[in-house]
């Protein structure tokens, strides 16, 4: 919820947040603001309706606003849209036709205000993270880096090597040998790879079943 207001307060709009109707989502403290009785089950859907409820007020007072100037109006276009895009990913509609808080995670969710490519990512199943990952093409003979490449947190390793390729291309490199991850046994390298090219990666652990699984005839 904090992400979602954070979208419009008065740094992000450039103008008086109280002149627009914005100020509760404002404050430092958006849950002391808000002033709720926090205990109540129902607290969490009453502060998003509230949220709501400035962002749609905020939103028509800034169209019948003509006194902002280029960048100002480019700005405030540019958070409300920010806004309006966490709303379609991270609220849903209840029985009652109220907002409440998706359960679940949408695909592709944006994760923060500043940074639009920013996403969840995981390196296990149990171990999380949250930003970007860094892919290095590394040359074992001469011990220096070739290319690196840049993706979200949620994107497959593999899909980034067509623009390390490329770069090892302007390089006028040929692969002889790769060594990779599992995680990038889909790639094009892989899959498209020639005769003279030695794939190098780690085996998939092996389920030792043992001779108790077997029933013998």
């Amino acid at each position: 919820m904090r992400i979602f207001s954070s979208s419009f307060t008065s740094e992000a709009f450039g103008f008086s947040s109280k002149k627009f109707g914005a100020d509760v989502v404002a404050k430092t403290s958006l849950k002391a603001a808000l002033d709720l009785d926090w205990d109540n089950p129902e607290a969490r859907n009453i502060a998003l309706s509230n949220i709501l409820q400035t962002l749609n007020s905020v939103e028509s007072q800034i169209n019948q606003t003509t006194d902002l100037n280029d960048s100002t109006a480019q700005q405030v276009q540019s958070n409300l849209a920010i806004a309006r895009q966490i709303e379609t990913q991270d609220v849903e509609e209840a029985a009652d036709g109220s907002p409440k808080l998706r359960q679940g995670v949408a695909k592709d969710r944006r994760i923060s205000i500043e940074d639009k490519d920013m996403r969840h990512g995981r390196k296990s199943r149990s171990q999380k993270f949250d930003g970007f990952k860094r892919h290095v093409a590394k040359d074992l003979d001469l011990g220096m880096v070739r290319a690196v490449g840049i993706t979200s947190a949620n994107a497959p390793e593999a899909s980034v090597t067509l623009d390390i390729e490329q770069d090892l291309k302007q390089q006028q490199v040929t692969i002889r040998e790769l060594h990779i991850d599992r995680a990038y046994l889909t790639s094009h390298f892989v899959k498209q790879r020639t005769p003279d090219l030695t794939i190098i990666c780690k085996p998939w652990k092996v389920l030792d079943f043992g001779q108790k699984r077997f029933v013998r005839g």
